[in-house]
């Protein structure tokens, strides 16, 4: 997309700014300071990368000293706001705001520069029937920004404006550099020409501001949600941008472009400049360079984030401000991310459960049925919530992210780990219900939550239940292809991917399955859930096999955590059993299974439980489907995988009972739970199958109260580490269920 350059100068100094529609902004400027401000537009239009580039080099500190003076004295019939009688302090108003770039302030003894009164500039007289648009295209200015070059660098070196501007990040090409000219506007030739139309339905701006709050977006992304809000009338003639233009002066919405530009220098070459580029939508530096008809050259996109759209350098992306955050404000860290000292930032651990509980929390503990492990896990949350409210002692203040770039080695710089609670629980525990508590405490208080899963399926599986929970509460489900996808509402339950259409919306997120593919290791989305995060706002993550990391900080003490090691039924989990067999393709190939697997299928299948088999690779799916299917004719037989287009179905029918063994992937590793089931793992010694993966498949079985002894075996023909650390992990579990008295006799 392409926009205007222009400065607004008044006898205080002078500030640059890009457009979408000019007429906006003359009727902005003028409107409030009359002839006291001036506009110097520079045309042609640029796109909305190399726009901010120009902006940048033209606030270095050389080319101030081009642009000193705006007026040689204050104008006599200075203009003065009829508002100003009742509120003295109007003139000192701060309008400018993000991409409003300060360059410089007047000084008596400098003299106008050549930008805000070219020597060959003609400026006709319009008749009052012209246009504003008819008067600059006719007036004309034959000076070249050529013209405007700062004075050579003491050593003699040649460094003139055109060439800076042909160095930008990302580059602006040396034909529109050349042909840059600027035009100046005064409150008389405003006046004159008429006032442009100007968008004065303030109804349809609060409906947009509303929308946009919080928000993230593309262009294209921002006329979807006006059709989707019922304003698809200000699609006409391009209507949008005139209010879309208001909010960026009022400063309820910033303006930038999608793509992070910085130079660097690199060892061995560190007198060379490297241009690099990160994604200002997910942080991501994977980038590719594709011909670009807005820039007039080569232009980078990011692949990582291209599923949600495509961002470039010249991309326009608009960021709803929420309630006063400016969007140069600090934002949140991720826990993890910071190399502490010792003794820095470190809490006590159990410093939550040995502090006093408000008992004004208990109210939010006792609708919901809680067992005493939930109450207990609950009961620490709410502590962490309350502690660290905006305006409380345990408040973090002021952190800091790499700058919308998402470097990595930026955040280590400095800043602190935004305020985050770890609830540490097994499978199984009813983390769903433990956040109940949680919410209605945030929103009692008018906080708005964004619940974050990294798959499709928990959402869905989320929205019914929240739905009865907290009736008369507004719920959004965000999720590709959905139908929700730009409204909002109390709660926001989305997958970790939507995420990055938000900037600092939410006052808590809660972030489910941390651990979870595609979410752990991609730093894009850990990228989409800080930025999602508004100033003051804490993290609540869940998990039953939480990353190493956060184990560690967990243990440390730096992170405060609780653990839930028990079910909601009370009894312990199933402990795996070691079936040494031979590897599965020799079983394939043999056609016969070993008799030590099949005598414990068989009972599995004789106690009337349902069969869950994990196998490592999904080509080994079907031809153990077609080997149990040989062994056992008589019972329903089904195989499924992350190729499988009948995935859904498959699943619903296992849940009905309609199935009787279900060969499978990790890709049903979480979220589904079977009343009565037995877990067999096959080439539990695969390396594909983790600590954690095996701990998760393992947790399908005993789920239900009714049969919560389920079996569960590790079949394979060696003893791994991951074996090994999963079986010690749920013992380890049970054990701690056991001394603090959460299991039944």
């Amino acid at each position: 997309m392409k926009v205007q350059v222009y400065a607004a100068a008044d006898d205080n100094g002078w500030q640059w700014h890009i457009s979408l529609a000019m007429a906006v902004d003359f009727a902005y400027w003028f409107e409030r300071l009359g002839r006291s401000v001036r506009i110097v537009l520079l045309e042609p239009p640029v796109s909305v990368g190399q726009a901010l580039a120009l902006i940048d080099v033209l606030s270095f500190p050389s080319c101030k000293k081009r642009f000193p003076h705006v007026f040689p004295e204050i104008h006599p019939s200075v203009y003065t706001p009829s508002s100003s009688s009742e509120d003295p302090d109007w003139l000192k108003t701060d309008f400018l705001i993000t991409h409003s770039y300060s360059t410089g302030k007047r000084s008596p003894s400098e003299t106008n520069s050549d930008l805000f009164n070219p020597p060959n500039v003609s400026h006709p007289t319009p008749s009052s029937s012209a246009s504003f648009n008819d008067y600059l295209q006719a007036a004309t200015l034959t000076e070249s920004t050529a013209d405007l070059n700062p004075s050579p660098p003491s050593n003699g070196r040649k460094n003139t404006l055109p060439e800076k501007l042909m160095r930008t990040s990302p580059p602006i090409p040396s034909e529109i550099v050349q042909s840059l000219t600027s035009r100046s506007i005064d409150y008389d030739s405003w006046l004159i020409c008429g006032p442009s139309a100007f968008p004065d339905n303030s109804i349809t701006y609060d409906r947009i501001i509303e929308a946009l709050n919080g928000r993230s977006l593309l262009s294209e992304e921002v006329i979807r949600l006006l059709e989707d809000s019922g304003m698809s009338e200000l699609l006409e003639n391009g209507v949008w941008k005139t209010y879309i233009q208001l909010a960026y002066l009022n400063g309820d919405i910033t303006l930038t472009n999608g793509l992070q530009s910085s130079q660097i220098r690199k060892f061995p070459a560190f007198w060379r400049r490297q241009t690099t580029y990160s994604c200002k939508r997910c942080g991501s530096g994977k980038l590719h360079f594709t011909p670009c008809y807005h820039c007039g050259m080569d232009c980078a996109y990011c692949e990582e984030c291209l599923t949600m759209g495509r961002v470039r350098s010249c991309t326009l992306l608009i960021e709803g401000v929420k309630g006063n955050y400016k969007g140069n404000e600090d934002v949140y860290r991720w826990p993890g991310d910071v190399k502490e000292s010792p003794g820095e930032n470190r809490c006590p651990k159990n410093s939550i459960r040995e502090s006093a509980f408000d008992p004004t929390l208990e109210v939010y503990l006792t609708p919901w049925g809680l067992s005493p492990a939930q109450t207990a896990a609950s009961k620490e949350a709410l502590a962490f919530l309350s502690g660290t409210s905006p305006g409380s002692k345990g408040a973090a203040g002021k952190v800091t992210l790499p700058r919308s770039g998402g470097d990595p080695d930026a955040g280590e710089k400095g800043g602190k780990t935004a305020p985050s609670f770890l609830i540490w629980a097994v499978t199984g525990a009813g983390k769903t219900e433990m956040i109940f508590p949680l919410l209605q405490y945030e929103l009692a208080h008018g906080r708005k939550i964004a619940i974050a899963t990294p798959r499709r399926d928990v959402v869905l599986e989320l929205q019914p239940r929240l739905m009865r929970a907290f009736e008369g509460c507004s719920i959004v489900t965000l999720y590709g292809g959905g139908s929700q996808t730009w409204e909002s509402g109390d709660i926001t339950i989305a997958t970790t991917h939507q995420l990055m259409r938000f900037a600092h919306a939410f006052d808590a997120v809660i972030i489910d399955e941390i651990d979870a593919f595609p979410y752990l290791n991609s730093a894009a989305l850990e990228f989409a859930a800080r930025k999602a995060l508004a100033p003051g706002g804490r993290y609540v993550l869940l998990s039953a096999t939480p990353p190493r990391a956060l184990q560690r900080e967990a243990a440390s003490g730096r992170l405060p955590h609780v653990t839930v090691p028990v079910r909601f039924h009370r009894h312990p989990l199933p402990v795996p059993k070691r079936v040494p067999v031979p590897p599965l393709r020799r079983i394939l190939r043999s056609g016969a299974l070993p008799q030590t697997l099949r005598a414990r299928l068989e009972g599995s299948l004789e106690r009337g439980a349902q069969l869950f088999v994990f196998v490592p690779e999904i080509k080994l799916v079907d031809p153990l489907v077609r080997l149990l299917q040989g062994l056992w004719p008589d019972k329903a037989i089904a195989g499924t995988s992350s190729k499988d287009h009948e995935r859904s179905v498959k699943v619903t029918d296992f849940r009905g009972k309609v199935t009787d063994i279900l060969v499978t992937t990790t890709i049903l590793e979480r979220g589904v739970t079977v009343p009565k089931t037995d877990v067999f793992i096959l080439d539990a010694d695969s390396s594909l199958f983790n600590e954690a993966a095996l701990v998760q498949m393992a947790g399908r079985a005993g789920r239900s109260k009714d049969d919560p002894r389920g079996l569960v075996y590790f079949a394979g023909l060696e003893n791994t580490v991951s074996q090994t650390g999963a079986i010690r992990q749920i013992k380890k579990m049970n054990r701690t269920a056991r001394k603090r008295g959460y299991l039944l006799n």
